[in-house]
């Protein structure tokens, strides 16, 4: 099996390395094709998404890497969009991927004391959950949304502060129905180790049990670093691959240029 990894991202908007950084880095590490994304312009958040002016040069500069590095390293243009962003019409990506980074106004990931206030904005952790998972599952009626990303980010520091309990039912319910109904749609879900790299947690998004669920109802995956600088270009790769197996998924959905397509997780 040849690695795939289709969301990281650069100076562009909130990574350290240029995208060409970013494709040597992948070309180390051995993979055979690699996707650079970028954060959507989301107006007022310009500290880590990417500025409006500067998303046709961020595409110019990704089809000059296809071209350069053609027949040495697959090279694809992602867009990671955004809930909060203001649908529209977008140029023509490669693929996308689908995430949702706030809710409410608020930041879910931005750093703990941000999650923490967030819950309490939404009336505690049952509803905040509830008000994500409904929020994220809404990209099932976005059909130019190929990839779930970090599905289950509300948790990002929950192995140093328990924000969530997601053994509770109502959590449960929540992250089940958002994953059925967008398994439902066709969506892939990535396992995504980009909160290992940033040294928030050990293990992958998303946990086991919504794994495991995923299977259960036929979902597919694929695998993902999010890395924001080159060195975290293949991060933990072999967890989620191992993460992934132990939960009975047996490929990995690749893009291949046109489509997505099954790779045995071998």
């Amino acid at each position: 099996m040849t690695r795939q990894n289709l969301h990281c991202h650069t100076t562009f908007d909130d990574g350290k390395d240029s995208p060409e950084a970013m494709v040597l880095a992948a070309l180390r590490a051995g993979f055979g094709s690699i996707g650079v994304s970028l954060h959507c312009p989301i107006a007022g958040e310009d500290a880590w998404t990417c500025p409006v002016g500067e998303e046709q040069r961020f595409i110019d500069e990704m089809r000059r890497l296809q071209t350069a590095y053609a027949g040495r390293i697959a090279v694809w243009c992602g867009l990671e969009y955004d809930m909060d962003a203001v649908r529209r019409s977008v140029p023509p990506y490669d693929y996308i991927i689908g995430s949702c980074h706030m809710l409410g106004g608020f930041p879910i990931d931005a750093d703990p004391e941000e999650a923490a206030l967030l819950i309490a904005v939404h009336g505690g952790e049952r509803r905040a959950a509830e008000l994500y998972y409904e929020r994220l599952s809404a990209m099932a009626d976005y059909p130019e949304i190929s990839i779930v990303g970090h599905f289950d980010l509300p948790t990002k520091y929950n192995e140093r502060v328990q924000l969530y309990d997601t053994a509770a039912p109502a959590y449960r319910d929540a992250a089940f129905a958002a994953m059925e109904k967008l398994s439902a749609a066709g969506k892939i879900f990535e396992i995504n180790s980009g909160a290992i790299s940033r040294g928030w947690r050990t293990s992958p998004y998303p946990e086991p049990a919504l794994l495991r669920h995923l299977r259960d109802i036929g979902g597919r995956v694929c695998i993902c670093s999010d890395a924001h600088a080159a060195d975290a270009i293949d991060c933990a790769f072999d967890r989620c691959e191992a993460l992934a197996r132990a939960c009975g998924f047996e490929e990995l959905w690749q893009f291949d240029g046109r489509d997505f397509v099954p790779v045995p997780l071998i």
